[in-house]
């Protein structure tokens, strides 16, 4: 009998330990990723098809680090909650004894399996899976600080190739003028201080359109980092045109909505839930932990089979000073429940403020300082054509109708700038082809929700 339970007992821990998993290592590549960073591509499109918000998300999606590094967090977060189930495992002791009577050898086991049910279970378990939550609440967040950052760099590039465009002819316009004040002034006919002017008017107009220029290849490399590609990448890629807020806009009923279903929200709302489940667990530490110990003695002869029933015990004050403090914790994690929620209503009324001043800006840009150079410079040019002005007057009269075109665009810029905050803030996309690619991203990698 003797032989037979100890057979019985290797041959359980020797199918144990086949089923025991090994250990392969594998080291970053920390030298090949940058090599590997550079030489990433987008998949070509068909020749002059512009890259859309949805198409530049999508490609964002497979690439972006920080995406995927919240999406391997979230993985690591599930199966950090399916490993939360398993039951504590048993401890075994094995002992041999020796004594100088016959039958000198006597041999035991004994066990210690703790009771995994009740509070303490659950609470793991939960826990486990707010943690999983809250992992994939990060993912979404992910997710959207990816398509803002591509929607700011798009608005960028955009408003830096209009004005380029713009201050270029601007600039050609400032050049034609001074050389002709030059000649004036070489002449005798002008004073001077016009050609100082003159000379101004052209060094701001160069100013003007290096900096469109630098703004357009700052747009190039954030595009590049949204999207996890090297700035060869986009050098030359089409952008499509942005998505603006809609005129209709029921911002009342979004803030709302922003203020509950933020996933910065919700992932306090989920501090909130594991600071009480918490709280339950120290309430459960005030009772005793029940451990089950089976055995088996040989004593020298006498087979034994002895049973015990072990109960760990709480601290002498019976967990009085934890729970105190669970209840703080729990006090403290609705208080940044409300503040998550105040910043979210508070973000979106900001970028409402200044989505609707940036509107009046571009109203007043476009309906009023326009159209009032524009009539300025039509007017100059029947007075050139009918001799009754100098062509000088003429130029700067163009001069001016660039620069409240320029004014314009920046209007345009800071508007759609403002546009992208406030989607921002609300977490919601005004592209609809946009959303589409959130909601699939959100629902490829499963688990809790």
């Amino acid at each position: 009998m003797r032989a037979a339970g100890f057979s019985v007992l290797a041959c359980g821990l020797a199918l144990a330990l086949s089923a025991c998993s090994t250990y392969a290592p594998a080291p970053p590549k920390r030298d090949a990723f940058p090599t590997a960073y550079d030489a990433r591509r987008l998949d070509p499109k068909p020749a002059g098809a512009a890259w859309t918000g949805a198409d530049l998300l999508s490609a964002a999606l497979t690439r972006n680090p920080q995406f995927i590094e919240a999406r391997a967090k979230y993985v690591a977060a599930l199966a950090a909650a399916r490993a939360a189930k398993a039951a504590q495992g048993p401890s075994l002791t094995l002992t041999a004894e020796y004594a100088n009577e016959a039958p000198h050898w006597g041999y035991s086991g004994s066990s210690d399996i703790p009771l995994d049910y009740g509070a303490r279970r659950g609470t793991r378990i939960t826990t486990a899976n707010l943690q999983a939550l809250q992992a994939f609440y990060d993912f979404g967040e992910a997710i959207w600080s990816v398509r803002t950052d591509l929607e700011k760099a798009r608005i960028d590039i955009l408003a830096a190739n209009a004005e380029i465009e713009t201050a270029t002819e601007s600039l050609q316009v400032r050049r034609q003028r001074l050389e002709r004040v030059e000649k004036r002034i070489a002449a005798g006919q002008d004073a001077r201080a016009v050609g100082l002017a003159a000379q101004g008017d052209l060094a701001t107009a160069e100013r003007r359109t290096y900096a469109a220029r630098g703004r357009e290849q700052a747009g190039r490399s954030a595009l590049a980092a949204a999207l996890g590609v090297g700035p060869e990448a986009v050098r030359d890629l089409a952008i499509g045109p942005v998505t603006l807020t809609p005129e209709d806009q029921d911002i009342a009923a979004w803030r709302r909505d922003a203020a509950l279903s933020r996933r910065d929200v919700l992932k306090a709302v989920a501090d909130y839930d594991i600071a009480e489940n918490a709280l339950r667990l120290e309430i459960a530490n005030q009772y005793p932990q029940v451990s089950l110990g089976p055995g088996y003695n040989y004593d020298h002869g006498v087979t034994k089979l002895p049973f015990s029933l072990s109960l760990a015990l709480p601290p002498w004050d019976l967990n009085r000073g934890a729970i105190a403090k669970a209840e703080a914790d729990r006090a403290a994690a609705g208080r940044s429940l409300e503040a998550a929620q105040a910043g979210a209503l508070a973000a979106v009324d900001a970028a409402s403020a200044a989505l609707a001043a940036a509107a009046q800006d571009l109203a007043r840009a476009r309906d009023h300082n326009l159209p009032v150079a524009q009539k300025t410079d039509a007017d100059l040019i029947r007075s050139t054509d009918a001799g009754q002005t100098d062509r000088v007057d003429e130029l700067a009269a163009r001069g001016a109708m660039g620069d409240a075109v320029l004014d314009m665009l920046d209007a345009r810029h800071v508007r759609a700038l403002a546009s992208a905050d406030l989607e921002d803030a609300l977490r919601r996309s005004f592209d609809p082809a946009e959303t589409a690619v959130i909601e699939k991203a959100l629902t490829e990698v499963g688990g809790v929700r």
